[in-house]
C-alpha cells in the first residue's frame, strides 16, 4: 500500500514535460565561460500526460525497500535503454539513454526532454549535459532548453572510432579554474569555457608502444583543489598489459613527467586521497604518492592461494573515501584470459580485507557518502559495507546509480516490470 501511494503521488509530480526539438542548431553559439553560472531561460511548458499507471503490488517484500522510496516509473518519460544517471549540485537529475536525455528536479512538476542518437558523455558542474556525434565530428552541450555545438571551428578534433577501447570515457572532471577535462581513447581534452584544447600523447610526451598490435589506454586525475592534472598510460596487447608510459603532469600550462617507482609503469587508475596523497594502480599493485615528501609507498595486494592459477593484472576500480578507506578492485589473469575474474579488497589503516570472494567481472560499483555509508551495488542487489562485512539492504535489478551533493543515493532500477526511479529515504 505504501509503495502504491508513493507511486501515485510522485507520478502526479512528474505529470508535465517540456520537449526540446531534436534538431541541433547549425551555427554554434558560445556558452558562458566555465566560471560563470549558466543563465536560466524562460521555458514554454507543453503538458504531456504520462501513460504509466501506478505500479501493481510488488513481489519484493516491502520491508526490503524500507531504505528507499519510489519516485516514478520512467518508461513513459524517456525512450530507449538507460545508459547512465548524473545527479548534479544544482539539484538536477539527468537520465540518459541511447535515444534521448531528460532532466528532472526533485519536487518540480516539469521535466525537460530532448532526443538524439549520439554518444553519451555526462553532465558537468555548470548545468549542461554533453554528447558526441556518432562520427565523432562534434560535441554538443544541452542546458535543458537548447543545444550548443562545438566542432573543428571551436578546437574540437574529430574523434574516430578505436579498435579496442570506447571512443570516450564517460564523465568529466573540473579544475579550480572551471576547465572541464575529458579522456578519450586517443587523447585528453580540455574545455576552457570558449573552446576545446586537445592533448595527444606526443604533446604530453607520453610514449606509445611501437607495435601496431598494441594500444594505450589513459587514466585522468584532476586535482580538485588546484589546476594540476595527471595523466597515466597503460599499454595493451590481446587483452593483456604489456607495459606503460607512466604519468605526465599538467601544471601552469606545461606537461612534465612524474617519476614513478617502477619502469614501464602501466597506470590503470588514479584517485585523490587526503590533501597530500594520490593513489595509483601501477602494474599489478597499489601505490600511494606523498606530494609533500615526493615519495611513493607500495601497498601490494594480499597473496592469492598458492594452488590458484590466477594472478593480479591491474586495478580496474579505485574508490577512495575522504578519510582514506580504499576499496580497489583487481582484475585477475588465468588460463582463460584476463577479463573474466576479479576480486575487491578494502584497505584501511594499511590492512587488507577481501570482500565477497573472487567473482566474475560485472558492473559492480562502490560509492562513499559523506554520512560514512559505504554502498556496494551489483546488477541484482544493494548492499552496505559495515564492520568489515557486506550487509544486504534491498534486492533490486539495478541499472544505474548516483549520489547527490547531500549524500543521498538515487537509483534507476527494473522494478516489477518497469524502469523506475528510486531515492534513499533520509532524515
Amino acid at each position: 500500500m505504501r509503495v502504491i501511494l508513493l507511486t501515485i503521488i510522485f507520478s502526479l509530480l512528474l505529470s508535465m514535460c517540456t520537449t526540446v526539438p531534436a534538431e541541433q542548431p547549425s551555427n554554434p553559439t558560445l556558452l558562458p565561460t566555465a566560471t560563470t553560472p549558466p543563465m536560466t531561460a524562460t521555458q514554454t511548458i507543453t503538458p504531456i500526460q504520462l501513460t504509466s499507471t501506478p505500479l501493481p503490488p510488488t513481489p519484493t517484500p516491502v520491508q526490503d525497500l524500507q531504505e528507499f522510496q519510489l519516485i516514478s516509473a520512467i518508461d513513459a518519460i524517456i525512450p530507449g535503454v538507460i545508459l547512465g544517471m548524473d545527479v548534479t549540485d544544482d539539484g538536477s537529475i539527468w537520465l540518459a539513454s541511447d535515444r534521448g536525455l531528460v532532466r528532472l528536479k526533485e519536487g518540480v512538476r516539469n521535466v525537460d526532454l530532448t532526443r538524439f542518437w549520439d554518444i553519451v558523455v555526462g553532465a558537468d558542474n555548470f548545468g549542461r549535459y554533453w554528447v558526441i556525434s556518432r562520427n565523432g565530428s562534434r560535441i554538443s552541450a544541452w542546458d535543458g532548453t537548447s543545444w550548443t555545438q562545438f566542432d573543428d571551428h571551436d578546437g574540437w578534433v574529430s574523434l574516430k572510432s578505436h579498435p579496442v577501447f570506447p571512443q570516450v570515457q564517460s564523465g568529466f572532471q573540473t579544475d579550480t579554474s572551471g576547465n572541464i577535462w575529458l579522456a578519450t581513447a586517443w587523447d585528453i581534452r580540455r574545455y576552457d569555457g570558449r573552446q576545446w584544447i586537445v592533448y595527444p600523447p606526443d604533446i604530453m610526451e607520453l610514449p606509445l608502444p611501437w607495435r601496431k598490435t598494441q594500444y594505450t589506454s589513459f587514466s585522468l586525475l584532476v586535482f580538485p583543489d588546484s589546476d594540476e592534472v595527471w595523466v597515466g598510460g597503460c599499454d595493451w596487447q590481446s587483452g593483456k598489459v604489456v607495459g606503460g608510459g607512466g604519468i605526465r603532469r599538467f601544471h601552469n600550462g606545461y606537461w612534465q613527467e612524474v617519476k614513478t617507482p617502477v619502469q614501464t609503469a602501466c597506470i590503470s587508475r588514479m584517485a585523490m586521497g587526503s590533501s597530500n596523497h594520490i593513489w595509483a594502480g601501477i602494474n599489478d599493485s597499489l601505490w600511494q604518492y606523498d606530494s609533500i615528501n615526493k615519495t611513493w609507498t607500495e601497498f601490494p595486494p594480499p597473496p592469492l592461494d598458492q594452488n590458484s592459477e590466477l594472478s593480479y593484472q591491474i586495478i580496474t576500480d579505485l574508490p577512495v573515501s575522504i578519510d582514506e578507506i580504499l576499496m580497489p578492485r583487481f582484475s585477475l589473469c588465468g588460463l582463460s584470459g584476463c577479463d573474466i575474474f576479479n576480486v575487491r579488497y578494502v584497505l584501511e589503516n594499511g590492512n587488507w580485507k577481501q570482500i565477497n570472494g573472487i567473482g566474475q567481472t560485472e558492473q559492480e560499483q562502490v560509492l562513499f557518502s559523506q554520512h560514512n555509508l559505504i554502498w556496494v551495488l551489483t546488477p541484482s542487489s544493494v548492499m552496505q559495507f559495515q564492520d568489515g562485512a557486506l550487509v544486504p539492504v534491498a534486492k533490486l535489478d539495478v541499472i544505474t546509480v548516483d549520489l547527490d551533493s547531500r549524500g543521498k543515493l538515487w537509483l534507476v532500477v527494473k522494478f516489477n516490470g518497469q524502469v523506475s526511479l528510486f531515492s534513499q529515504i533520509t532524515n
